[in-house]
């Protein structure tokens, strides 16, 4: 039984397909919330603004998640745009009441801002069409990424 458990644990063990999964069921959350806001940017700028955001910022924010939930999908700029998501939910979080209005209205929004952050620290895997990451160092855009 205990090699049927070893040798099974083994055949799953493969990081780039759990980043893999990851980035996309993320970037589909930001991609389908992004594309409702984008269908009805009128009342998406009214309900910014109510909030005491400043006129654009819906726009922006409808537009950066259609297209950084493609990018996460895809693994284009994996990080940079999980590093957008990760600050975009902390900031949701605030502008929405902060920790004072407890756990459960912000429940999305932390796991995505934690979600977000594991993903800009992990980079996006093997599986990325343009991960801008170095796979040696982590950097972006790095020499020795494009000289292999």
């Amino acid at each position: 039984m205990k090699s049927f458990i070893n040798r099974t644990s083994r055949y799953f063990k493969n990081h780039h397909v759990g980043l893999l999964l990851i980035r996309v069921g993320t970037g589909l959350v930001f991609f389908m919330h992004g594309w409702s806001k984008v269908s009805n940017i009128p009342g998406v700028e009214g309900m910014f603004l109510h909030m005491g955001l400043g006129a654009g910022t819906g726009i922006f924010i409808a537009w950066l998640e259609v297209i950084g939930g493609l990018a996460l999908i895809l693994g284009i700029a994996t990080r940079f745009f999980a590093a957008a998501f990760a600050i975009e939910m902390l900031v949701a979080i605030f502008v929405t009441g902060g920790i004072g209005a407890g756990y459960h209205p912000h429940e999305l929004e932390l796991y995505l801002m934690l979600v977000s952050g594991g993903i800009a620290l992990s980079g996006s895997g093997r599986y990325a069409l343009f991960s801008l990451e170095c796979a040696e160092c982590g950097g972006w855009l790095c020499e020795d990424h494009y000289k292999k």
